[in-house]
Parts: structure tokens; sequence; C-alpha cells
């Protein structure tokens, strides 16, 4: 059973518009083409999940299923990443079955790119391995933005925990365009990654990758016009206060919780 936690904002639009937020599903499967190995290690990740969602009567599979029937209500559905809990075959067949032929946005989130949970992070895996991942999802898991009554839906790829030049340079495009905008992206703003020292083993960002990070956090942070930051990460629902706007951070779609957010 899905769990929703909603969000009401107020533009001041003609209609009311809902999006819909998922986010760290965590697919956690493997079969005879990743091998015995990573069948044991998927094994035990399901157990992990099961148990840190106390014991729910549905699977993470299940819960996206359901969500992405439940989406059918909403005006936009974006996935803010850790849709895989690893990379594997078995998890890219099931993604490509059940999103397949779904209208939703999606950015990655640090799992996308993970090959076997407890190995060190890495950059350059992650450039590498870009193009096999979004082969599994629609739309531009980097940057991508639609138009949804009135509103400006944007979703940013963090899921290493810094933004670049590019990813600023068509935000403000976005912003020029003169709506309201939300942002989507995996990691908080806040969080101790985006301080940029990541605690994840050998992931560690040069000095203009930092700079850069800063500078389109205090973007997003300070323009006017980007009103709400929603993410994921956590597992747990919260909030993070960013300057004067509110940063959302989702709980787990492993534990049924989605967002609702509500704009009028």
């Amino acid at each position: 059973m899905l769990k929703p936690v909603t969000v009401k904002l107020h533009f001041g639009l003609e209609k009311p518009v809902r999006i819909l937020h998922l986010s760290d599903v965590h697919f956690s499967l493997a079969d005879e083409v990743d091998g015995e190995d990573m069948m044991k290690h998927a094994a035990a990740r399901r157990n992990t999940f099961f148990c840190e969602a106390g014991y729910p009567e549905r699977d993470p599979v299940g819960f996206l299923e359901d969500a992405m029937e439940y989406s059918k209500d909403f005006d936009c559905t974006v996935i803010t990443g850790d849709l895989f809990d690893f990379m594997s075959h078995a998890n890219g067949v099931m993604a490509k079955k059940v999103l397949g032929g779904k209208d939703y946005m999606f950015c990655a989130g640090n799992h996308e790119f993970c090959p076997k949970v407890g190995t060190p992070d890495s950059f350059a895996r992650k450039e590498e391995k870009m193009d096999e991942m979004q082969s599994f999802f629609r739309g531009n898991m980097v940057f991508e933005s639609r138009i949804v009554g009135g509103v400006n839906v944007i979703a940013m790829d963090n899921s290493y925990y810094t933004w670049t030049e590019e990813q600023l340079d068509l935000l403000k495009a976005e912003v020029a365009r003169g709506l309201p905008c939300l942002v989507f992206a995996h990691s908080p703003l806040t969080c101790a990654h985006l301080d940029h020292n990541p605690p994840h083993k050998d992931l560690h960002a040069s000095e203009e990758e930092v700079a850069t990070t800063r500078k389109v956090t205090k973007y997003i942070i300070e323009e006017p016009a980007i009103k709400a930051v929603f993410t994921g990460h956590y597992h747990n629902t919260l909030t993070e206060q960013l300057g004067d706007k509110t940063g959302y951070i989702l709980g787990g779609l492993f534990k049924g919780i989605v967002g609702e957010i509500v704009i009028d």
C-alpha cells in the first residue's frame, strides 16, 4: 500500500497542477547472467531493505508498479534516483519492464553507478557507465525540463554530489523563461556530500568541481524563480531550509512512500 506525503505550494495558477515524486526504489535483483556471486549479493540486499522498511507487504518492484499506476492521476511524475541498488542485468530488465512506455522524468542516484554495494564510488566509472544507465530510462538523466501547467519542472543529476557548469547554463536558460521553477535532484543540497567532502570511499572532487558545485548550489538557493527543491537519498521524509525556500526530502519508495506535490 502506497503512503502519500503531500506538499502544497501556492503560485497563483489558473488550474491546479499535481506532480508525483518518487525516489529510492532500490531494485536489488540479479540473475544467471549476473552470476551466482551477484545473486547472493542481491538476496542479502533485498533482505536489508525488507528489514529497513519494516517488513512491507510489497517489494520495491511491486511498489514501483503501484506508483506508476497511481501516476496516471498526476500531470507529471519525477523519479529522483536510486531506482537501482546496484548495476545488474536483472535490474535493467526489470526497469524496462516496469517503466517501458511510461511517461516520467528521471535523474540518477549514486547507486545507479554502483557495481556492487560496498565497492568504492568512482567518477571515472560513472562517466564510463552513463550511456548504459541512460539506456534503461527515458529522457535525459543529466538535465531535463518540461512545462507543466505553468510550472517549469527541472530534474538535474547530482548523483555523485556535484553539479557542472553545463547544468548551470541550462538551469539559467530555464529560469529565463519566466515561470516558477521546481528543481528535482537525488542528493539534498545541505547534506554532507554537497559540503564537498564526500565520505564515500575514494570519491574526491577536484577544486574546480567543488567550486562549481558551490556556485550552482548557491544559485539554486538564491534564485527567486526557483520556488522549492525536491530530493531523496536519506530514505526518510524530511525538510531542509534553503534560504527563504524549503527543500523537501522524500522517503524511499521501497517503504511505499510517494510524494504528492499540489500547486495552485
